[in-house]
């Protein structure tokens, strides 16, 4: 089988995979020290904390991680979805897209995206309910951008507009963009550096950090 990439994680029996916004918010004092001065130095991006469930030293998985890492090498990069947001919040005993509305895969159709984080999506389930803290993915031309949701907001006749944060990156995403509401994917560059997988005769378990990429 052929490798593709972005790659897709080799499984989600994980114990964590979080997704936390990064700032990049640098501060400086003046006037001796009775004023901050906040600036951002650098777009908010996306980190990714990932741990495996603890497995034992012989599990034939443990391999297929490690040739899933090798095979990130160069700065090729991986996609995944947080497992504590994988699907709308107002809809929390949902298994699949299709329990909130029969027939919807997951995604609705991109209408406007503002400058201020307002994003507009339509081929909604006819009374979606978003909620504060809903993930939303965007992909179009090889690109994956990861929001989140800042204000509650019911869909009336499938409609909506979202405020979401970062601001949405304008000159990569368009209304040809396509919006993914269940399990909603970001796209990341391994932190080497990072990566832990015990090759000893105790359980161990693979970790790592990763940083998005847009």
């Amino acid at each position: 089988m052929t490798i593709t990439f972005p790659r897709e994680l080799p499984d989600y029996l994980l114990t964590e995979c979080s997704f936390d916004l990064l700032d990049n918010v640098s501060s400086s004092s003046s006037r001796k020290g009775l004023q901050i001065n906040l600036s951002q130095v650098v777009d908010p991006t996306w980190k990714a904390t990932i741990q495996t469930r603890v497995r034992k030293h012989f599990d034939p998985q443990q391999a297929v991680w490690s040739a899933w890492k090798n095979s990130l090498r160069g700065l090729k990069s991986f996609v995944a979805y947080d497992l504590a947001r994988p699907r709308p919040l107002a809809y929390p005993n949902a298994a699949a897209s299709t329990d909130i509305a029969a027939g919807w895969d997951g995604t609705a159709t991109v209408t406007s995206l503002g400058l201020s984080g307002a994003l507009g999506l339509s081929a909604l389930p006819t009374a979606y309910q978003a909620m504060v803290g809903d993930r939303v993915g965007l992909e179009e031309g090889g690109h994956f951008g990861y929001y989140e949701v800042l204000e509650n907001k019911t869909a009336v006749a499938g409609v909506a507009t979202l405020t979401v944060v970062p601001f949405l990156h304008t000159t990569i995403f368009t209304t040809a963009a396509v919006a993914r509401l269940w399990r909603p994917k970001c796209q990341f560059i391994l932190d080497w550096n990072s990566w832990s997988a015990p090759a000893t005769t105790q359980s161990g378990a693979v970790s790592f950090n990763a940083y998005q990429r847009l």
